[in-house]
């Protein structure tokens, strides 16, 4: 398993969609995602960490998640396998990337 805090390894307060809209960008952490999936096995997990995150904004949650589905990079039921995602501080995170990948 490999683990992304996103409050440590990415940023606090990432948001925007594209990387146009800022440094801390939905398209860049989708980026980070599909490196690091390649990376690993199959049947490995991505475990994503937003705890210490001030918050995450709903284009960067769809353009980062949803977009490994339309992409095609992984489907619905591949990324129920491969994502693990952690939100204590912040549940209202893992409800909405589950919204957007179901609608993707």
């Amino acid at each position: 398993m490999k683990i992304i805090n996103v409050a440590n390894d990415f940023s606090i307060l990432p948001g925007g969609r594209k990387i146009s809209d800022g440094s801390h960008t939905g398209e860049h952490f989708y980026h980070i995602l599909v490196e690091n999936l390649n990376s690993l096995s199959e049947d490995e997990v991505l475990e994503i960490n937003f705890d210490g995150v001030l918050s995450a904004g709903s284009s960067f949650l769809d353009q980062s998640f949803a977009g490994l589905i339309r992409n095609h990079i992984l489907t619905k039921s591949q990324f129920k396998k491969r994502i693990h995602l952690t939100a204590t501080e912040h549940p209202e995170i893992i409800e909405k990337v589950n919204k957007y990948v179901l609608n993707a």
